[in-house]
C-alpha cells in the first residue's frame, strides 16, 4: 500500500512521488481556476492559482501519500453556494483524472525510471479521483453534496465531519479493505482505457 514499498527502487519512487505531488497541485489548480472564473476572489488572493509548493502542499498529506498511497493538499478556500460550489468541488477529482490521463500517455514514451514512475503515479491519481468523489468530509464529494443538498444532507455531513481526520482515515481504510474504492478505481481505469483507444493508443 502506498509508495513505501517502492523505496527499494529509489528512482521509480522519486519519479512517482514527484508526479503524485504535482497531481495534488493539479487538483487545487482546477478548483481554483473555476472558482476564480465564478468570481470567487479567495483562491487568487491566497495564491492557489500559482505553482508555489508552499501554498498547495500539506506536510501530513505528503506523509500519508507515502505510507497509504493517499494524501491531500491544502484545501482551496471557496464559499460558493449551490451548483457553482458543487462544480468547483468536483473539479478536484477531474484534476486527478486529467493528471492520470497525461501520466499514462507520457509513460508510453519514457524509459526507466520515468515510465514506471509515471504509471505508478497514474494509479495513485486514479485512486485519488475515486476517493475524492465519496461524500465523506472533507472530500470534494462531500463539499459538492453540501453545496446542493438539503438540510438533512448537510446535517449528516456535519455529523461526519465532527469525527475529524481520524474518522476520515477510518472510513478510508474501510472503503479500501471492503473493495468499494477498488471498484470505483476500476471504473475510472476503464474510462481511461476507452479514452486511450479513442485516440488510437
Amino acid at each position: 500500500m502506498g509508495l513505501f514499498p517502492y523505496l527499494n527502487d529509489p528512482p521509480v519512487f522519486l519519479v512517482a512521488f514527484a508526479f503524485a505531488v504535482f497531481g495534488l497541485m493539479v487538483h487545487n489548480l482546477f478548483q481554483a481556476y473555476l472558482a476564480d472564473r465564478y468570481g470567487e476572489t479567495a483562491p487568487r488572493r491566497y495564491g492557489f492559482l500559482s505553482l508555489d509548493l508552499r501554498t498547495h502542499l500539506e506536510p501530513l498529506g505528503l506523509v500519508l501519500l507515502v505510507l497509504l498511497g493517499f494524501g491531500w493538499p491544502r484545501f482551496v478556500p471557496t464559499s460558493l453556494p449551490g451548483r457553482k460550489g458543487a462544480m468547483v468541488a468536483l473539479m478536484g477529482p477531474l484534476g486527478f483524472f486529467v493528471a492520470a490521463f497525461f501520466y499514462g500517455l507520457l509513460a508510453r514514451f519514457m524509459p526507466y525510471p520515468f515510465g514506471e514512475g509515471l504509471m505508478l503515479a497514474q494509479r495513485l491519481m486514479l485512486l485519488h479521483a475515486a476517493i475524492y468523489l465519496f461524500p465523506v468530509p472533507p472530500l470534494d464529494g462531500a463539499k459538492a453534496l453540501y453545496a446542493v443538498g438539503g438540510y438533512e444532507a448537510r446535517r449528516f455531513l456535519e455529523q461526519l465531519s465532527a469525527y475529524g481526520p481520524l474518522g476520515f482515515i477510518l472510513i478510508f481504510l474501510v472503503l479500501s479493505y471492503t473493495g468499494v474504492t477498488g471498484a470505483v478505481v476500476q471504473g475510472l481505469a476503464g474510462l481511461l482505457a476507452t479514452l486511450y483507444r479513442f485516440i488510437g493508443l
